[in-house]
């Protein structure tokens, strides 16, 4: 039998909407029995959903790290590593404070371009958030009129053709994937489709990752084929989750809208109870 489970979705402590109690309230309605909650760059959303008192839905440690390859961006998940590990802890913290300086800088080329939102505005709304990214952007400029919804924003001006996009630092996949792995975590590759670019992928997975993301939001089932293929040609993981953000008019509009085979899922949990 097929597991409700969902391996990937974001809080307030990045770009999600629900705090991480409303996430869990969430999943617990969904009837959610395996969680991790991956905000971008920072666990300490984890910390928060973990001291829950709760037995309804068991919660695994997980962020999603920002990575480069040639030049493109590249989720890597991270999961059940040593939240306490310091190189961790450094490597977050440094990313904390680029994130902030980015969002700072792009808050700046929207005022020069005549869309007029501010830093105080934005920490107003968001007044939960540790690391502060696009969609806050995005949502101040929908309340002031200037796009119409999310998509309509980063296609229009927080793209990186757009007049206020502003590129994240961003560290090589290897150099990432030593990190998770130095904090005894496992590294897997997320939502392979948005790299667009397939031999890519094959080229990524020739790294030291232990597992792909084959179910996603974004993936329809040709692409969970191939990529189940491609897990399965190289003895990786399977993992899936929805990539839930809660943002209104964004896809998915719920937690535990994508099952996990229930064999690949028990491959999953054996190696994270292994770690």
């Amino acid at each position: 039998m097929d597991m409700r489970v969902d391996f990937h979705m974001h809080s307030t402590f990045s770009d999600g909407i629900e705090t991480p109690e409303q996430l869990l309230t969430h999943a617990i309605e969904q009837g959610i029995s395996y969680m991790a909650l991956t905000d971008h760059d920072e666990i300490d959303g984890c910390r928060v959903m973990k001291a829950i008192k709760q037995d309804q839905v068991q919660i695994i440690t997980g962020c999603e790290f920002s990575s480069d390859f040639r030049g493109k961006d590249v989720h890597i998940l991270g999961y059940d590593f040593d939240p306490n590990n310091k190189p961790l802890r450094d490597f977050l913290a440094y990313f904390k404070e680029k994130r902030y300086e980015r969002v700072i800088k792009m808050i700046e080329l929207c005022q020069a371009n005549e869309f007029m939102i501010t830093l105080e505005e934005l920490k107003s709304k968001f007044p939960d958030t540790e690391a502060y990214g696009r969609p806050h952007i995005a949502q101040l400029l929908i309340e002031h009129g200037y796009a119409q919804n999310v998509q309509d924003a980063f296609d229009h001006i927080l793209n990186a053709k757009g007049p206020c996009y502003v590129p994240k630092v961003k560290l090589k996949v290897p150099d990432v994937l030593d990190i998770i792995h130095q904090a005894a975590g496992l590294a897997i590759l997320a939502h392979p489709i948005l790299i667009r670019n397939d031999t890519w992928v094959e080229e990524l997975l020739n790294y030291d990752f232990d597992g792909i993301e084959v179910y996603h939001s974004k993936h329809n089932i040709e692409a969970e084929e191939r990529y189940l293929a491609m897990a399965k040609e190289r003895h990786l993981l399977v993992s899936g989750g929805s990539d839930y953000h809660g943002i209104n008019g964004r896809t998915p509009y719920h937690l535990g809208e994508y099952v996990v085979d229930s064999e690949k899922f028990n491959l999953f949990m054996k190696a994270i109870k292994a770690y």
